[in-house]
């Protein structure tokens, strides 16, 4: 008998529901629909210029063509620093509080490989981003969902956790701006999330690659701005969404030097870094004027009112976001959410994500995205206003 070839750790993951997605809507590409894809969180807006040039600029240097630092450059670190003080009001040491990432979910995967050991437990957001929850069963790990529920606004009930999941737990993840909710978390809940880390000695990692896409006044906060959050926090910030850069491949985690300098280690270990080109584009992209970002939140405030605007006029139950590029619609009476997302590409042939694909607990909801022009939104639409809401 051959012996199975396939590690027990793929075996055990949860089926792809996305590749599913996929499979249908090529099946109506060929059938010569003309598909509306409102499924994938991919900017189709183009980078920016100035970090195009920057790139092309230090590309034809022959100093950034050999291996690049592990932790990225020190003038890389010391431009997350300074973008953290500017937005933030967070100081940190570059040199010791700042890590380079090949993309922020590179350093998501790898985060469990250097805290995680088997049998510990991790409070992942239930939905959330699927990374959270992989990376934890790599290692051996317990997943133990935190539900994020409409009524409380997608945060998650830390008194809900039974006392003896909270003293076995090793780490929590978060994630606000949240994707697939683009619900936002106010102060309070990270004061109250640093006072439960702190007493069950839990620590804390924030996905904060959508801290730039907003819609209101108030920006988003970082968790580092609590007072405590630097004795038990690690942050992850991305470039992909704020400064369209998805391809790229560029980010870089800050906080607890501890925390830093695990994941540096792991890092050593199994990558040798970014591209310096890329990490001069990087530098390019925070230290530069932000007035494209500006840019980037007037273009998605626009299609958010076409989009979300235009479905809740339709009657839809449509979850307008405050912030990210994601809105989620409530599934119509006795259909699943792979059952609507399906009828809404068979039927109209707009592509949409079954928040069930990130967690048992996205169960009620489709969540489409803002990355297509205003043109193609009002297609969809005005599409889906024919398709009905059942």
């Amino acid at each position: 008998m051959t012996k199975t070839r396939v590690a027990a750790r793929l075996r055990a993951l949860p089926p792809y529901l996305f590749a599913r997605i996929d499979e249908l809507k090529q099946e109506q590409i060929k059938k010569g629909v003309d598909v509306i894809d409102l499924g994938i969180g991919d900017p189709d807006l183009p980078t920016p210029p100035h970090i195009v040039a920057a790139l092309q600029e230090a590309a034809a240097r022959g100093e950034h063509h050999r291996y690049p630092s592990y932790a990225g450059m020190l003038a890389l670190r010391r431009a997350a620093a300074d973008f953290c003080r500017a937005r933030f009001g967070i100081e940190l040491d570059p040199s010791s509080e700042v890590l380079a990432l090949i993309g922020s979910k590179e350093g998501i995967a790898h985060l469990p490989v250097a805290l995680v050991d088997p049998g510990d437990v991790v409070l992942c957001p239930d939905p959330g981003y699927p990374v959270y929850a992989t990376g934890t069963r790599f290692m051996g790990g317990e997943v133990y969902p935190m539900p994020l529920r409409r009524e409380r606004g997608f945060l998650p009930d830390l008194g809900a956790i039974p006392a003896d999941v909270a003293a076995r737990a090793k780490l929590l993840w978060i994630n606000y701006p949240n994707n697939p909710t683009a619900a936002l978390a106010p102060r309070g809940f990270y004061e109250e999330l640093i006072a439960f880390a702190r007493k069950h000695d839990i620590i804390v990692a924030s996905d904060l690659a959508y801290s730039e896409m907003y819609f209101d006044d108030e920006p988003p906060p970082s968790i580092l701005e609590i007072p405590g959050a630097r004795e038990v926090a690690i942050e992850f910030h991305s470039l992909s969404k704020t400064y369209n850069m998805t391809g790229w491949r560029v980010g870089f985690a800050a906080g607890n030097r501890e925390l830093v300098g695990a994941l540096g280690k792991v890092k050593t270990n199994v990558d040798s870094g970014v591209f310096e080109a890329v990490q001069a584009a990087a530098i390019a992209a925070l230290s530069g004027d932000q007035a494209c970002v500006e840019e980037m939140r007037r273009v998605y405030r626009e299609r958010r009112e076409v989009l979300c605007g235009g479905l809740a006029a339709a009657g839809f139950d449509v979850l307008t976001p405050r912030a990210s590029f994601y809105c989620l619609i409530a599934n119509p009476p006795g259909f699943t959410s792979l059952e609507y997302a399906g009828k809404l590409l068979e039927e109209a042939g707009v592509v949409a994500t079954p928040a069930t694909g990130f967690g048992n607990g996205g169960e009620g909801f489709v969540r489409l995205t803002l990355c297509a022009d205003k043109a193609r939104l009002e297609e969809a639409v005005r599409r889906l206003r024919g398709l009905g809401k059942t």
